[in-house]
């Protein structure tokens, strides 16, 4: 079965890609375009794709990071990973985890092997921040009709003589402490 993206009129859609390069485009322009991998990105709130604050690659780099963190775990990689995965320096990286830090979005602590060594990193990231919070699935609360109520009521019955003592009991309580009681 075909990608949706490899089939014939729709093909033309797809950016059109010249080996010419033209003297005043940028050097990303002459980069080769990447196959399609059918990767994803799961849906994340617009105030942090809206943030002004945060640089663009840092965008793009929590965004990976959400969709490699899957189930909402920690992820476990090493800035090298992530470096060659967006094309950037590791030290390119290390500036955008730490404006991904100051922005709230995410915190990463070093991994060590049992001895001592340095082998990767942790990224923890904030779901709160960058997940849409699911709204409350509410039922509508019908209004119960007058026929769809059960009258027989199994409980309802005469008061026994105990009963009625108990509630005079009850009314003489009340009255002394100056409380008024409403007849049912």
């Amino acid at each position: 079965m075909k990608h949706l993206a490899n089939i014939g009129n729709i093909r033309l859609l797809n950016a059109p890609y010249s080996q010419k390069q033209k003297p005043d485009a940028p050097k990303r322009k002459s980069l080769e375009l990447q196959s399609p991998n059918f990767g994803f990105v799961k849906p994340v709130q617009q105030d942090f794709v809206r943030n002004p604050r945060l640089m663009p690659m840092t965008r793009c780099m929590v965004l990976m990071l959400l969709g490699w963190a899957g189930q909402e775990q920690p992820l476990e990689t090493t800035m090298g990973i992530i470096a060659k995965k967006l094309g950037r320096s590791v030290r390119q990286v290390q500036r955008y985890l730490k404006d991904a830090i100051e922005e709230g979005y995410l915190f990463y602590s070093r991994t060590k092997n049992r001895w001592g060594y340095y082998t990767g990193i942790k990224i923890h990231l904030n779901f709160f921040a960058l997940k849409p919070s699911k709204p409350k699935k509410r039922k509508k609360q019908g209004k119960t009709y007058k026929p769809d109520t059960n009258s027989n009521y199994i409980y309802k019955r005469e008061n026994t003589p105990q009963e009625q003592d108990f509630l005079d009991k009850l009314n003489l309580m009340a009255t002394r402490n100056g409380i008024v009681l409403h007849p049912d």
